[in-house]
């Protein structure tokens, strides 16, 4: 007995040495990696010969040589054999093909499925998620060194240009993207402007001809900016038979003075609505999406015929997506409190925006007072730009709880009696005559129909009757399709 536990006890021990000897190996392999920067760690591995070559031709083997914590992820020999590496002509492809394998800071693959977005050397941005780096597979994880981690690709990662930098390359192919990329138009911004001198007279700079002035674009600033890598869109492409088709759909409702401006007008209601937010593969890609102006984009998979991936979003190209006149040509509120007043000169008035309690929607709304201008025919304005040319259903929700404070005999204080009237285009305009306003009434009244004959501003005037104030809450323009 005493001998069977003697030889037990010695198998235990020799399996704990051997143990420990293994783990004493694990300690110094890491140990010596620890030891090592990613250039070191990567110029010890053969398989990474190639990727090493790129890194000193585009001088970021220095970069990752220093203290700063860097990721690598280092495509194989084998997943670079495919490369055209020639493709790569100047020092800045190859930094911007390099750089897109590094990035700042330390990522360790995850041990789950948790989706990083990480931004890289080259200004773009990369999904790292458990095994994969955006289209590639991580075949060798979490090396750790000195100065960062390490992570090795079956595949490389090609630079792809952004959405907006597709546009402009594309734009003699599709007249969509030629339509956009003309939106553009020089701003001046004096924070980049060179002042030559401070005036004697006003005390303001003095800039230098020609400078300050930046390349903007109206679809980037209305819409989207598509160059933005930080974030993923998703773009649709009408072929030039479909745009043709959507544009003229819409044409009727933006005439203008000219054919070219009518043209322009219509056109830009149509491309406006063709690209979201977020990243829509086609398996994820729904029947109907809306864009960033509540206008439903229907999209149907048979009418697919390119897909194109790209730096910070999809881009898909149709040959047929048709709109709804009805989301095209939408409703338009004139909130008497926010949009833009002109008011009759006047010596003194009230002017008051009041928050009232709508009964029939339980909701808090704000609406405009003007009292005691003593002036007939009293008016205000509102401008309303980019209305398109159609006839419109015009209502409006002016709530009269207004009271004098004349007690009669019984102790009754009777309403203010107001009467007025909105006045479209000028104010001699007659469409519409002069409206009682109903006591305490939260509710749209339709007050007739108006016809615009071209796109562009309307003009509404608030007119009251007599001297008496004049309310409002909003008015509101359904377009009769």
């Amino acid at each position: 007995m005493i001998k069977k536990y003697t030889y037990l006890l010695i198998l235990v021990i020799s399996c704990i040495s051997l143990s420990c000897e293994r783990w004493d190996d694990r300690i110094s392999l890491t140990d010596a990696s620890l030891g090592r920067n990613l250039l070191e760690q990567i110029s010890t591995q053969p398989d990474l010969s190639k990727f090493q070559e790129l890194l000193v031709k585009s001088g970021y083997d220095k970069l990752i040589s220093a203290s700063q914590n860097y990721t690598v992820f280092a495509p194989s020999n084998k997943a670079l054999e495919g490369f055209d590496i020639t493709s790569l002509k100047d020092s800045a492809s190859i930094r911007a093909f390099v750089g897109n394998h590094i990035a700042l800071q330390a990522y360790s693959m995850p041990s789950t499925s948790t989706e990083t977005n990480i931004k890289l050397l080259n200004g773009k941005y990369a999904k790292l998620n458990k095994g994969v780096f955006g289209e590639s597979a991580i075949v060798t994880a979490n090396v750790f060194v000195g100065n960062g981690v390490l992570h090795i690709l079956d595949k490389y990662s090609p630079v792809l240009p952004s959405l907006w930098s597709y546009i402009n390359s594309a734009k003699e192919e599709f007249a969509q993207n030629k339509l956009i990329a003309n939106l553009a138009y020089y701003s001046f911004n004096p924070e980049k402007a060179i002042v030559d001198s401070i005036s004697g007279t006003t005390g303001r700079p003095i800039y230098r001809p020609g400078s300050g002035f930046e390349l903007k674009n109206q679809f980037t600033d209305a819409v989207y900016d598509l160059n933005d890598e930080a974030k993923q869109y998703t773009y649709f492409i009408l072929n030039d038979p479909a745009l043709t088709t959507e544009i003229a759909k819409v044409s009727p409702y933006f005439k203008t003075s000219t054919t070219d401006s009518t043209y322009t007008a219509s056109a830009w209601n149509v491309v406006k609505d063709l690209a979201v937010e977020g990243y829509y593969t086609p398996d994820k890609l729904p029947d109907v999406l809306k864009s960033k102006f509540g206008v439903e984009i229907p999209l149907s998979k048979t009418a697919i015929v390119k897909t194109i991936k790209l730096s910070n979003g999809i881009a898909y190209i149709f040959n047929k997506v048709d709109f709804k006149l009805q989301d095209k040509i939408q409703s338009i509120v004139v909130e008497a409190e926010t949009n833009p007043v002109l008011m009759q000169s006047i010596a003194s008035a009230t002017y008051a925006i009041l928050e009232k309690k709508n009964p029939n929607t339980n909701l808090t709304t704000k609406h405009l007072l003007i009292a005691g201008h003593a002036v007939t025919n009293f008016w205000v304005r509102y401008r309303i730009p980019q209305v398109p040319a159609a006839k419109y259903k015009v209502y409006w929700v002016a709530v009269n709880d207004q009271s004098r404070t004349n007690y009669t005999s019984s102790g009754v204080t009777p309403p203010v009696t107001l009467t007025q009237r909105l006045a479209m285009g000028n104010v001699t305009n007659t469409t519409f005559a002069n409206v009682t306003v109903t006591l305490n009434n939260f509710s749209e009244v339709l007050l007739g129909e108006y016809t615009t004959n071209k796109y562009g501003t309307l003009d509404i005037f608030l007119q009251g009757s007599g001297t008496t104030p004049i309310v409002l809450d909003y008015v509101r323009l359904v377009p009769v399709l």
